[in-house]
C-alpha cells in the first residue's frame, strides 16, 4: 500500500499541465483582422472579439452602435474569463495587445487599401483620415512592441484570408516555443514615404 501511494506521488509530481496561450490578433480598422478571425474560427480555433468581451464583462459604454471599451477593466476581468476555454485562445481588436495575452501578431495592410475598406464601411472621412495615418505610422506595431511582449507583423495586402489565418498559425507555432519568425519581425514594413507623397 505504502509503495503504491509513492509511485502515485511520482508520478503526480513530474505531470505536466500545459499552459493554455492567448494571442492578440491586433491592427488598424481595415487590415482585416475581423475576416482572418472568421478564417481561424472555420478552421476550429477559439477565437474573441475584444468588444464582445467587454460588453460581456461590463467593461464597456455602449451608446447605439458606438462602444466605448475600458482596457483596464477587461484586461483585470480578461483570464478569469478566459481560463480553461481551450489551450489556444486568439483574441480579436485594434486593443487585443493592450490585454494579458502572451504574444501578439500585428495585421498589416497598405494604406491606401485600408483607406478603400473604411470608405465601402461608411467611415467618416475624418475616421478614415485617422486610421489611414494611424496605419501608415503603425500606432498598433509600436503599442505592442511597448508592451515587452513577442510581437510579429503580418502584411496582409496582397493575400488572401485563408493565407493570413495560415500564416498566423505559423507565426503562432514559433510563438509557442518563445520566438517571432525572422520574415515577421517588427520593422519590416514601412510606408511612410510613399503616403508621405499624398500629400
Amino acid at each position: 500500500m505504502w509503495e503504491h501511494n509513492v509511485r502515485a506521488q511520482c508520478f503526480c509530481a513530474t505531470m505536466v499541465i500545459p499552459k493554455a496561450m492567448y494571442v492578440a490578433l491586433s491592427g488598424t480598422p481595415g487590415t482585416g483582422k475581423t475576416t482572418v478571425a472568421g478564417e481561424l474560427m472555420r478552421k476550429g480555433h477559439i477565437v474573441l472579439s475584444v468588444k464582445d468581451l467587454a460588453i460581456e464583462l461590463g467593461a464597456a459604454l455602449v451608446d447605439g452602435d458606438e462602444v466605448e471599451v475600458d482596457i483596464n477593466a477587461l484586461a483585470a476581468a480578461f483570464h478569469g474569463h478566459v481560463s480553461g476555454m481551450g489551450p489556444l485562445v486568439f483574441v480579436e481588436g485594434h486593443l487585443s495587445h493592450l490585454l494579458p495575452v502572451d504574444g501578439v501578431i500585428v495585421l498589416r495592410a497598405h494604406p491606401s487599401l485600408v483607406k478603400k475598406r473604411l470608405e465601402e464601411r461608411g467611415y467618416p472621412p475624418e475616421k478614415i483620415a485617422e486610421n489611414v495615418e494611424a496605419e501608415a505610422v503603425g500606432v498598433c506595431l509600436v503599442e505592442a512592441v511597448e508592451t515587452g511582449l513577442p510581437v510579429a507583423e503580418l502584411d496582409t495586402t496582397d493575400m488572401e484570408p485563408g493565407e493570413a489565418a495560415d500564416m498566423v498559425l505559423e507565426i503562432v507555432e514559433h510563438m509557442e516555443g518563445g520566438e517571432v519568425p525572422e520574415d515577421f519581425l517588427p520593422g519590416k514594413i514601412d510606408w511612410l514615404e510613399e503616403v508621405d507623397s499624398w500629400f
